[in-house]
């Protein structure tokens, strides 16, 4: 036993093990438990969203029904059947309860059924959303129904109000089916790129304190290749999926939440930089490393200006006053290349009520992406003017001429053909023109330059 621990006390690599799996169950609950926290608040959100899409289908269903049974109330059930035909809703099953009966007068699932008990149908599995007991005969609003063999129906019960008023209600179930395989399946592989991503990157610090020559120098650089490519993937693939559920707003709340694991990563490799345990080598890659990460930070930032949306200005914009401000802060570059820079200003163009701060990003992109295009001692040609009372401009600039794959695909979002580039910037052009009411062209000229045009209309 006390060769044991002798052993396990002076063995470096031994102790290095060990701290690396510790480390690695650390940071594995953390980041684990950090995005169930996230898709706990995704799904609360989507629950939400459901619930007031029934709330909304329910409000415009009663009063036709209400005027149906009002108008012939012989038959309640054969009225209320046919009212409900009339509404083939997709993907939402739509019942009336006759609450003085105990019972399922009408069922948009199953027209030909005569009065079904509850405590004999889909409904007899019926809680509150917290998972309380509920009694949908007297009670009213949001419930969750687990059918037997079925998936969870969420549903939502209103009273009607009518001759008897408070006998009958009606009911507006959704299946719960394709947002329960969606969540599960996002949260599986979000879990995974995830855990991934962070043994990935606690094994780079271990790595980093073994000190293993030419074999940590190769490890070290494809684990850092790697771990950016699982980063990026799953910023994309997160951001993508979030944005055709909730859009905008759930993109942000995922974005705020991915930089705190950075922020936590940054500041533990902080602390590696300096160290006197590190030669010049290591130190280099480790610097390598929080250069990445500021990549990373700079990737989230494009992406939240991406998503973020337009506030039109009370004070119409000059853009010759805002075209020389650009120009003006790339001087330094224009200089040092050599550019022979041109700028046609407009004197009869009229001023446009435009977002300031996002239409100066937008024509600071365009104007660095011409700098950056133009070879030393080229040409770029700024156009300001008024065309069939349209406000265009026009930035041509020498350069090669561009493939027609990248023609087509130069707005999409993180397409880009620079080694570094985020693919953001000229598809936040293309939105802030777009939702400006102004349109967006990029093409090749006859004489091999390269052409990007803006057009508002000044109507």
């Amino acid at each position: 036993m006390t060769s044991w621990l002798k052993k396990l006390t002076w063995k470096r690599s031994t102790v290095s093990w060990l701290s690396f799996a510790l480390l690695s169950l650390i940071v594995a609950a953390t980041g684990i438990s950090g995005t169930q926290l996230i898709f706990k608040f995704l799904y609360e959100q989507l629950m939400e969203h459901g619930i007031e899409h029934n709330q909304d289908i329910a409000n415009s269903l009663i009063p036709k029904l209400e005027r149906a049974v009002e108008n012939n109330p012989a038959n309640i059930s054969a009225i209320l059947s046919h009212a409900i035909s009339d509404y083939k809703t997709f993907g939402f099953r739509i019942f009336v309860i006759d609450r003085s009966l105990n019972a399922i007068i009408v069922d948009s699932e199953h027209p030909e059924l005569a009065a079904q008990p509850i405590e004999k149908s889909w409904l007899m599995h019926v809680t509150r959303l917290n998972g309380d007991e509920a009694d949908i005969t007297h009670g009213q609003g949001a419930f969750l129904s687990s059918p037997q063999q079925m998936h969870p129906m969420l549903v939502w019960i209103q009273p009607m109000q009518f001759n008897g008023a408070g006998r009958l209600a009606l009911g507006i179930a959704q299946n719960q089916k394709a947002l329960v395989e969606f969540t599960e399946n996002l949260h599986l592989y979000v879990d995974g790129v995830m855990l991934t991503a962070f043994v990935l990157i606690t094994l780079l610090g271990y790595f980093a304190m073994r000190s293993t020559g030419r074999f940590y120098e190769r490890t070290l650089e494809t684990q850092v290749r790697e771990r950016t490519l699982a980063l990026k993937k799953a910023h994309e693939d997160a951001l993508t999926k979030t944005r055709l559920a909730t859009i905008g707003k759930t993109a942000t709340v995922l974005t705020h939440e991915m930089r705190n694991p950075m922020a936590s990563i940054k500041l533990a490799l902080s602390g590696l930089n300096g160290s006197p345990r590190l030669d010049s080598r290591e130190q280099r890659r480790v610097s390598m490393v929080l250069s990445e990460i500021d990549r990373l930070d700079a990737l989230l930032s494009d992406t939240l200006d991406y998503v973020r949306p337009v506030k039109l200005s009370s004070q119409p914009l000059d853009l010759n006053q805002l075209l020389d401000t650009v120009i003006q802060q790339q001087d330094s570059l224009i200089e040092r290349k050599q550019i022979h820079f041109d700028f046609h200003r407009c004197e009869d163009c009229s001023r446009l009520h435009m977002d300031s701060a996002q239409m100066h990003q937008v024509l600071l992109n365009l104007i660095k992406n011409a700098i950056e295009a133009c070879p030393e001692q080229g040409r770029i040609d700024v156009y300001l003017r008024n065309k069939n009372n349209q406000l265009m401009l026009q930035i041509i600039n020498d350069g090669e001429a561009l493939a027609e794959t990248t023609l087509t695909q130069a707005f999409d979002p993180f397409f880009t053909t620079k080694p570094k580039g985020t693919g953001l910037g000229l598809g936040l052009v293309k939105r802030v023109v777009e939702e400006h009411h102004g349109q967006v062209e990029i093409k090749n000229t006859l004489d091999k330059r390269v052409s990007v045009s803006l057009l508002f209309s000044l109507a």
